[in-house]
Formats: C-alpha cells, structure tokens, sequence
C-alpha cells in the first residue's frame, strides 16, 4: 500500500518510504522550511499496512488532527497532521474503507470491537538521552540509529514470544500474556539483552562512539498487571491501563537511580529463584502515581550476544 503526505494549499506531494524523518534537517526525509519545525521533528515509520507518527522530543510538538502526538499513532487515510505552521493530508492509494465523504466533511467510522481485561507482562525500553543525541545528529544518522534499534527489538523481543505494542520514536513498548515464571525469565532475558553493552556495541552505535564519542544506551522497565487488550480502532490493537502507565514509570526511574533495568515488586512476587537476578533498590514515588513504588534492579551478568 503507498502512502503519502499531501500540502493542499501548496500542491505539494510527499511519498512515503517505509521509514521516514520530517524536519529542518538537510539530510531530512521530508525537508520541511519553517523556523516552527524542529531539525528532527517527527518520524513515520511503516509497520505492516499501518503507518505510525512519532514526535522526537520537537520543540512545538507534532499534532493529528489538532491532538498532540505523545505516543506513537497509526494514521487513518484523510488524517490532518500538523508540525509548525506546515499542514498535511495523510492520503493512501486506495483510500480507507471506514472513511466516508458526506457534502464536503470527512465522517470517520470504528467498529467497536471486544476488549478484554488480561494479565500480561509489561516492558518498556527507552534509548537514554535521545533527544540531546539527535541535536548532534544529522537526520540521516538519526534514521540509522532508530532503525537499528527497531530491528534490534524485534529480533530480541519477538524471538523470546514478546508481542510489540509499539514502537514510540526512540522507545518500544512490548508485553506477554500471562505471568508465569518462562515468561518473567524471558522478560529478564529479553531486558538483559537490549539494555547491554552487546546491543551497545551495534554497528550503528559502535560508529556514532568511535567518530562522535556518542554512547547510546538502553534503558528498561518490566511489570506485571492487569491490562485491557482489544481493538482499539480499525487494525490497530494496543494494550492500556494504570499497569502500563506504571511500567513507563518504572522506567524513567532508571535515570534517577542510575541502573538500566528496573523491574516493579509484582515482577518479583511469587518467583523466589528471580531474587538471584535481582536486588532491592527501595520504594520511590513516581509521577501521576498516588503510592510510591517498589522496585527491583537487575543485576549484572555476563554479556549475552545479541543473536543468542
């Protein structure tokens, strides 16, 4: 399926790639001349039929119909999408069949689809000062650390049974059904992997160290809790609740406490032999959270090859 950005008003057309960097940026995707556009503003990466925007920490933010992106979003033929003064239509080849034209206005239609509340195990990964890296990047070198890093994720998470959610510009969000111990060893294993100096030491990576003195490292945060699981919209499953919420708490605490992985006391609970992988690192309060929380860190181990 081709996808397209389109500037009405100016008679402007954009093709999409399978991967694409809009902003100021020379070696930009999508060059775009406003003083309001940040050098790597946005991402749009394809995934599937799907294609997910992404903000990269922009200084005016990117919107979708007038809503800010936070989180990746899977665009809808007919989408406005706005960053700075520039305007775009996200336009397929063959249009989409939830969305009718009635005189003049554009009418979007979901199927309401069940959704079901489910345990699941909760990780979060995230590249640690991404946005001040990518000021001392040029886009295209931003583009090849972002799609090494995807590729890295996919292959580690989805090799050990782990379902990616989303991938939200320099972070990736992925669960397993169910709690039990093979899925919480996985989890560790999957965290261990991304989070050390193997995945650090990418072809990518290894590069932007030795010519730049730039280090990208990993960051994660694993949970377990209650999610609501279903469609959310036309081919769009995604996993949302207080758990979720939690997890990427857990996350930015990694920065507080200096560690690269931390993973909530309900990882821990019930799973004695997991003490051996971790250690307690306290209770802390997080944002938006009315409790502190209790989290564990992981220990350090041999390093683990990436293919492993």
């Amino acid at each position: 399926m081709a996808a397209f950005l389109r500037q009405h008003d100016r008679g402007i057309e954009f093709a999409l790639a399978d991967f694409n960097i809009l902003g100021r940026s020379p070696d930009a995707t999508i060059r775009l001349q406003d003083t309001g556009v940040s050098r790597q503003h946005a991402t749009i990466r394809r995934d599937g039929n799907l294609f997910w925007v992404s903000d990269l920490g922009s200084a005016n933010g990117s919107f979708v119909n007038d809503v800010a992106v936070t989180t990746a979003r899977a665009l809808r033929h007919g989408d406005r999408i706005q960053l700075g003064t520039c305007l775009f239509t996200f336009e397929t080849d063959d249009g989409d069949a939830d969305v009718q034209s009635t005189s003049g206005s554009t009418t979007f239609h979901t199927v309401a689809l069940p959704v079901k509340s489910v345990k699941a195990t909760l990780l979060v990964g995230d590249l640690r000062n991404f946005t001040n890296l990518s000021a001392q990047l040029s886009a295209e070198e931003v583009a090849a650390m972002l799609r090494e890093w995807y590729a890295q994720c996919e292959k580690v998470l989805k090799s050990r049974g782990a379902i990616i959610d989303k991938f939200i510009g320099d972070g990736v969000f992925a669960y397993w059904l169910g709690d039990s111990t093979e899925v919480r060893v996985k989890a560790t294993e999957a965290a261990r992997i991304l989070s050390g100096p193997e995945a650090s030491h990418s072809p990518v990576r290894k590069q932007l160290k030795e010519e730049k003195g730039l280090e990208v490292h990993c960051h994660i945060g694993l949970n377990i809790g209650s999610v609501a699981l279903g469609a959310m919209g036309r081919g769009v499953n995604t996993a949302v609740g207080e758990a979720v919420n939690v997890t990427f708490r857990i996350e930015s605490l990694t920065r507080k406490l200096q560690v690269p992985v931390l993973a909530g006391s309900s990882f821990l609970e019930s799973w004695p032999d997991g003490m051996r992988d971790y250690k307690n690192v306290g209770i802390h309060p997080v944002k938006g959270q009315p409790e502190p929380v209790e989290v564990y860190a992981l220990v350090e181990s041999e390093p683990v090859l990436l293919d492993a």
